[in-house]
C-alpha cells in the first residue's frame, strides 16, 4: 500500500536558505502550484527568481509548477534567463528547464521525485548555509586562512578565503596575488567555478609550487543575503552589486554595504606587502566561461605576452567550457565595476569573467575553474621581481 501524500502548501518553504522574497505560492490542483513572484527591493522592474524548498511529501509525485514574473514582459532580467536546479539533498542537482504552453505561460514539469524533500533554485544554486559548511571544511586546510569581513545587512558574515604556502623558498613581497570575486548574488555558475579553482589549489600536487610564489583570494559571495531571497544583483539596499565600486576609496556613505566591506578589505591587501595582482570580476551570462582580460605591467615583462596566459587557459581546457580568453576593446574596465574600478585606482590587471550560462552542473562550472587557475598557473610560473 502506497503512503504516498499529495503536496499541499504547507509542505513548501519560500524563505528558507532558497527563497524568494515576496513570493507567493497558490494551490492550482493535484500537485500543481503557481508561484507569483516579487521584485528585489528598490527595484521594481527587477523580478527575483523562484527558489523554495519542499520540507516534506514530495516522494512518488510529481510538481507542476507555473511561474508569474510581478513585472509586464517579465522585467528588466527575465525570470526565465536560465535554467534551474533541483536537488533532494542540497549537494547532488538535476538542472531543468523551462516549459512553456503560451507566451504568457512558463512553468516547470518535475520527475517524480524519490525523496520527501526537494531543494530548488536559480542555475546550479549555492546557500549561503551551503558555503559555510565548505569554509568550515577548507578552514582546517594548512594552506587555508578564512578572513571574515563583516556582516551583511542580513547578518550573514562576507568572508574572504586565502590560499598560499605559509612556508617557501619566496617571501609573501615576492610573490604574486590574485584576487577573485563574484559580486552579483543569483550567479551561482560563477560562484561554483571559483569553488572548482579552491578544489585544485587545494587537491592537485601540482598546484604546491604556484602557492609557495602566489596568494590566492577568493570572495565567494559578495552578497550572503542573495540565495535565501531569490536576489539576482542587488543586496539589501537594491544596488547592483557590481556598480558598487567607489572611486577614489571606499567610501561607507556611496557603496552598497557589503561592497563597501570588500573593496576596504581589498585596498588594505594592495597596501600589504602583497598587493594585488590580478582582480578576476566573476559573474555568469549564456554561453560558455567569457573572460575579457583588461591588462596590467606585468604583460610587458618578463613573463611574456598575454597570449601565453590565454594559451594556458586553452590547453588544460579539453571540454571546450571557457571561450578563448580576449583583449578588452577598451583599456579600462567600467569605474564603478569590480574589474575597472580596481584598475583605475590602482592599476592591476582587470578581468571580466562572464560566461557560464550553458553549463548545467557543478562538475561542468567547477571544470572550467580549474581550467582558469590551472592557466593562471602556468603563466605565473616564476617568483615576481
Amino acid at each position: 500500500m502506497s503512503n504516498k501524500q499529495e503536496l499541499s502548501l504547507s509542505d513548501f518553504s519560500l524563505d528558507g536558505e532558497y527563497g524568494s522574497q515576496g513570493a507567493a505560492l497558490e494551490h492550482i490542483g493535484v500537485n500543481h502550484f503557481r508561484m507569483i513572484l516579487g521584485t528585489a527591493p528598490n527595484q521594481p522592474k527587477w523580478t527575483n527568481k523562484p527558489q523554495f524548498i519542499i520540507r516534506r511529501h514530495a516522494k512518488g509525485n510529481r510538481l507542476r509548477l507555473d511561474v508569474v514574473a510581478p513585472v509586464a514582459g517579465g522585467g528588466q532580467y527575465p525570470m526565465n534567463e536560465y535554467r534551474y536546479s533541483w536537488s533532494h539533498d542540497n549537494e547532488h542537482w538535476q538542472p531543468i528547464g523551462w516549459e512553456t504552453d503560451s507566451a504568457e505561460r512558463n512553468y516547470f514539469l518535475f520527475p517524480e521525485f524519490t525523496e520527501n524533500a526537494v531543494y530548488f533554485g536559480h542555475q546550479v544554486p549555492l546557500s549561503y548555509e551551503l558555503l559555510e559548511r565548505l569554509i568550515g571544511e577548507w578552514r582546517v586546510h594548512p594552506l587555508v586562512a578564512v578572513h571574515p569581513l563583516g556582516l551583511s545587512l542580513g547578518g550573514r558574515t562576507v568572508y574572504r578565503l586565502e590560499i598560499t604556502a605559509p612556508a617557501g623558498p619566496y617571501a609573501r613581497s615576492e610573490r604574486w596575488a590574485h584576487y577573485m570575486i563574484n559580486t552579483h548574488p543569483g550567479e551561482h555558475n560563477a560562484q561554483w567555478r571559483m569553488i572548482g579553482m579552491i578544489d585544485w589549489l587545494l587537491r592537485d600536487p601540482q598546484a604546491g609550487s604556484f602557492l609557495e610564489r602566489t596568494v590566492c583570494h577568493f570572495v565567494i559571495m559578495m552578497c550572503p543575503d542573495g540565495p535565501s531571497n531569490g536576489w539576482y544583483r542587488v543586496n539589501g539596499q537594491g544596488v547592483d552589486m557590481n556598480r558598487s565600486y567607489s572611486l577614489p576609496a571606499a567610501d561607507h556613505r556611496l557603496q552598497a554595504h557589503e561592497a563597501y566591506l570588500c573593496q576596504r578589505d581589498l585596498e588594505r591587501l594592495i597596501a600589504s606587502d602583497t598587493p594585488m595582482t590580478t582582480i578576476w570580476n566573476m559573474h555568469t551570462w549564456g554561453g560558455a566561461v567569457e573572460p575579457i582580460l583588461y591588462p596590467g605591467p606585468e604583460f610587458s615583462g618578463p613573463l611574456g605576452e598575454w597570449t601565453a596566459l590565454r594559451d594556458g587557459i586553452g590547453k588544460h581546457d579539453p571540454e571546450h567550457l571557457v571561450k578563448t580568453l580576449r583583449l578588452a576593446k577598451e583599456p579600462l574596465g567600467m569605474a564603478e565595476g569590480w574589474n575597472g574600478g580596481p584598475q583605475r585606482q590602482f592599476g592591476v590587471t582587470g578581468v571580466l569573467c562572464e560566461g557560464g550560462g550553458s553549463l548545467l552542473t557543478k562538475a561542468e562550472n567547477a571544470a572550467a575553474g580549474e581550467a582558469i587557475i590551472r592557466g593562471i598557473a602556468d603563466y605565473y610560473r616564476c617568483k615576481k621581481g
